[in-house]
């Protein structure tokens, strides 16, 4: 019997710390110090989710990497994680934050480790593959913070079609490239998802109204570089360090 409940207060007590590490409480400092702990020495997410040993490809985990920076300028550093050592379509990078009134880590955003951030809210994520039409072009997305949410949301995504590496569509019957869109003759055409901007829908423009566009998110802005760092122990030493001086 006394077997039994050893058995048993150590299950207990095993779950009870797998939970805390994915619902770390306390100040930002100590939730912050847990969720990358529990990612460098544990390869757990930031959501709780347990990486899979099979996605670690190269077998060297420190390609991975952290960084503490505050990369949407509200004054408050986040945590970054981002997971490169796996397979393309399980490369993710987390932006996390902390919310001071439930004393928990939040998901800011999460999306392929190709990210630049800007100091208006923006960020700029490149795809993660390029299988269409844009040839020297990626097609990336912007997503905007915010503060309302404390969380990041999509705002628009942009493809292009190059002529010199496709004068027919294959994926449209070979339709021919649009010259007559392409006023600048550059050979290039882009398309704009943009839910703000009806004239974008099923409409291809022409470069100068591409950097129209874009200049419309970023502006100004400049972009903030985290200092990442990689996902070892020296890494983690590091980044504690750093948010001990916060």
């Amino acid at each position: 019997m006394k077997k039994f409940m050893c058995v048993l207060l150590f299950i207990t007590l095993f779950a009870f710390q797998s939970a805390s590490e994915s619902e770390a409480k306390g100040s930002w400092q100590e939730v912050y110090k847990k969720t990358a702990r529990a990612f460098v020495e544990k390869h757990i997410f930031p959501d709780g989710e347990r990486i899979d040993e099979d996605e670690i490809m190269s077998g060297n985990f420190a390609e991975n990497e952290i960084a503490l920076c505050d990369v949407n300028n509200d004054g408050k550093p986040e945590l970054l994680i981002a997971f490169q050592s796996g397979s393309m379509a399980s490369k993710l990078e987390y932006v996390c934050g902390f919310n001071e009134k439930t004393g928990k880590l939040t998901i800011e955003y999460t999306g392929f480790p190709a990210i630049e951030f800007f100091d208006n809210g923006c960020l700029k994520e490149l795809a993660s593959h390029n299988q269409g039409l844009a040839g020297e072009f990626w097609p990336y997305s912007f997503a905007k913070y915010n503060p309302k949410t404390g969380k990041y949301e999509h705002a628009a995504s942009v493809d292009a079609w190059s002529k010199e590496d496709f004068p027919t569509n294959p994926f449209e019957n070979d339709k021919p490239f649009p010259d007559e869109i392409d006023k600048t003759g550059d050979g290039f055409v882009y398309f704009i998802d943009d839910e703000n901007i009806d004239k974008f829908v099923n409409n291809p423009v022409d470069t100068p109204s591409y950097k129209e566009w874009e200049k419309s998110y970023i502006g100004n802005a400049k972009v903030i570089k985290p200092d990442f760092l990689p996902a070892n122990k020296k890494g983690l030493n590091a980044l504690n360090k750093a948010i001990s001086q916060q």
